[in-house]
């Protein structure tokens, strides 16, 4: 599915970060799940790895523990990380990288802290000559207790990331970073997508107009709800119109934020009932009260969201 959806309407956004990373700065992609940041962060490290002076580290870890691990492994298979700098036998060192294996080491790396792994891997970084580039999947979890630990990586390290939320809690680490907005797909590039789907796997599809055209409707432009609907789609014996019809996804549902409504609903009702209070209108004053009872108790259902699938 990736090899179909990948890049397609993408090729002007991943060039821009690409020379935004040519120029050292720290990069954060941000976007809704499914967004597709994931992938443009893999299409910028294969445009930066072929550069000879730059030693990339992909992360896809998502837990803090893991990422710590894979950068700790991918910094000792570089050979830019001592096995004893992780408290293995001092014998370690004097083996090719290459030929450390990490299932058998890393039970024991495993054992030591966040901490103990920062404290090993900063000076690592510091102490190579070249450029290391740090690309993590996804640091959305981030917590305010790690924010120490990514800013002394982000003085060793370049670092592009991505993450679906910013928790402001962790402002600091965001500072630091320059933040890329990945956009949903063009209506024309989704259109791209799913003809291209249709004709390489040769669904059976009654109305390929009609399906195309509501596939890309309830995608919204989320590369991830495209793959979604049309690997749904491709279980079908045959995709009717009446199926396709019946599709639905989550990314495909609009929102109508009553907030706004419910603030001058409720002003005017009490202004109501202080009007009431000052004329004397005791049938005002009621009025304004079962209002007020009525508007109520319909708030959690209001601010539930009255949306509805397009």
């Amino acid at each position: 599915m990736r090899q179909i959806t990948g890049r397609v309407g993408r090729e002007e956004l991943i060039e821009k970060i690409t020379r935004e990373a040519r120029k050292g700065r720290h990069l954060l992609l941000t976007g809704p799940a499914g967004i597709g940041k994931s992938t443009i962060l893999e299409a910028v490290i294969d445009r930066l790895i072929v550069r000879r002076d730059l030693i990339v580290l992909h992360v896809n870890e998502h837990q803090a523990k893991g990422q710590f691990l894979e950068i700790a492994r991918d910094l000792l298979e570089s050979g830019l990380l001592k096995p004893s700098a992780l408290e293995l036998d001092a014998d370690l060192d004097d083996l090719d990288p290459a030929a450390l294996e990490w299932a058998k080491i890393k039970r024991s790396v495993n054992r030591l802290s966040i901490r103990d792994l920062t404290a090993a891997i900063i000076p690592a970084i510091h102490a190579h000559q070249g450029r290391v580039l740090i690309a993590v999947d996804d640091l959305t979890t981030v917590t305010p207790t790690l924010v120490a630990f990514w800013l002394a990586i982000l003085d060793a390290a370049q670092i592009i990331t991505c993450a679906s939320a910013k928790r402001p809690n962790v402002a600091r680490l965001w500072w630091k970073l320059a933040e890329i907005e990945i956009p949903p797909l063009s209506v024309d590039s989704a259109r791209e997508i799913a003809q291209a789907y249709l004709t390489q796997t040769g669904m059976l599809v009654e109305s390929p107009a009609l399906f195309i055209a509501h596939v890309v409707q309830q995608a919204n432009g989320n590369p991830q709800a495209l793959a979604d609907l049309l690997a749904d789609s491709s279980k079908e014996r045959v995709v009717d119109k009446q199926r396709i019809r019946e599709m639905r996804h989550a990314a495909g549902v609009r929102y109508f934020d009553f907030t706004p409504v419910m603030i001058v609903a409720l002003a005017s009702i009490i202004g109501t009932r202080y009007l009431a209070i000052g004329t004397g209108d005791t049938e005002l004053y009621i009025f304004a009260g079962m209002l007020a009872a009525v508007v109520i108790s319909l708030r959690v259902f209001l601010f539930r969201g009255a949306g509805k699938a397009n």
